[in-house]
């Protein structure tokens, strides 16, 4: 009983902090989502050690472990659209596959170039734990 609920507050800390991703989100009118905003929140919080890992550890662990089951919903909303599996559904996979492939090329080919010798000035503001 006791995991339990260890896990659903640490599930309710990740929530609390895209909570304050979308509150951030909406009053500031980015345009980044706010589950980002809420993610970035977390990340820079375990980076600077305001939160330890092992706060959030097990909740993580469990949203990991049942990610497909949160992928259902999407599944059956496209089988609602068919005119999907048709000649559009090949145009809009296409673009899809093609925009993935184009980014891929992109990054990599930025890393190559951050991460050459003669670029040692780029090495510095990136942070330790990429070197």
């Amino acid at each position: 009983m006791k995991k339990t609920w260890t896990i659903l507050i640490q599930i309710g800390m990740i929530f609390i902090f895209n909570w304050l991703g979308q509150t951030i989100a909406a009053i500031s009118g980015l345009p980044i989502p706010g589950s980002i905003i809420g993610f970035l929140l977390l990340f820079g919080s375990l980076y600077t050690g305001l939160i330890q890992l092992n706060w959030i550890e097990a909740g993580t662990a469990l949203l990991i472990s049942e990610m497909m089951l949160f992928f259902i919903p999407s599944l059956v909303g496209f089988m609602e659209h068919s005119w999907m599996f048709g000649l559009k559904g090949i145009f809009i996979l296409f673009i899809i596959l093609s925009g993935t492939a184009v980014m891929m090329i992109t990054t990599g080919i930025i890393s190559e170039k951050m991460l050459q010798n003669q670029a040692g000035e780029v090495k510095r503001w990136l942070p330790k734990f990429f070197f």
